[in-house]
């Protein structure tokens, strides 16, 4: 959207799209249900999410945008060649639709990173594949690479690797968060990472190699953007 604000028509178009998506965040969290812990922890976040507002009126504007067609930007200003959409609605005292829209995204990522912190183990393979989730299950690092690799890597002790070691290479080979560069870009923060050594950790992919460090859009620096919103305390 930032890019395209001289353009009313592709505003309006990845207005429209960031109304339909962020309404479906909450939806596929729900295809973690079955999860122990889910229904407790999900139900916490729809009471907040009813009495915000903000998520109150993006389900609104979003209902009306989908089922008429009708692009919800109120109004705009000119200034120093930018301009700046707002929302039709004055009850709430909307900043223009970008920030508002950038508040909104930061608070649904709060709720899928705090779906990491809670749901852990179940969730994320970085987590499951630790010598402490295993050790809460009475198995080992022998258990995790047979259900990796379907065997023992014996090839790796031969090598003088040690448990961490391979616990360290195990995690390597199966997935992992994949929005990392949000949370710690918009909220400072990255999924629970592994226990690991300081010898492991000292060669370790750094978080710029890993993709994390993301500067959000509309912004020169991290630095700025966490000047803008520390008053508020919103996305830090």
């Amino acid at each position: 959207m930032i890019e395209s604000e001289s353009e009313w028509f592709e505003f309006s178009c990845y207005l429209t799209a960031f109304l339909s998506a962020s309404r479906s965040i909450t939806f596929a969290l729900q295809g973690y249900k079955k999860i122990e812990g889910f229904k407790e922890w999900y139900k916490a976040k729809q009471e907040i999410i009813k009495i915000d507002p903000i998520a109150k009126y993006f389900v609104e504007i979003r209902n009306e945008s989908i089922h008429t067609g009708v692009v919800p930007i109120g109004g705009a200003r000119y200034f120093d060649g930018k301009v700046e959409y707002r929302f039709d609605n004055n009850s709430l005292k909307l900043k223009d639709i970008v920030s508002t829209c950038r508040v909104q995204f930061i608070k649904l990522l709060e709720i899928v990173h705090d779906c990491y912190v809670t749901l852990g183990a179940e969730i994320d393979p970085q987590q499951y594949y630790t010598k402490e989730y295993f050790a809460t299950l009475d198995l080992n690092i022998d258990d995790a690479e047979f259900e990796v690799w379907g065997w023992v890597m014996t090839s790796y002790i031969e090598e003088g690797m040690d448990e961490d070691d391979r616990w360290h290479e195990l995690r390597g080979r199966v997935g992992e968060c994949e929005i990392n560069h949000l949370f710690k870009g918009y909220l400072n923060k990255v999924t629970p990472q592994p226990i690991i050594p300081d010898r492991i950790a000292d060669f370790d992919f750094t978080d710029e190699e890993r993709g994390w460090d993301y500067i959000p859009p509309g912004f020169e620096s991290i630095e700025e953007y966490r000047k803008q919103f520390q008053k508020s305390n919103v996305g830090l």
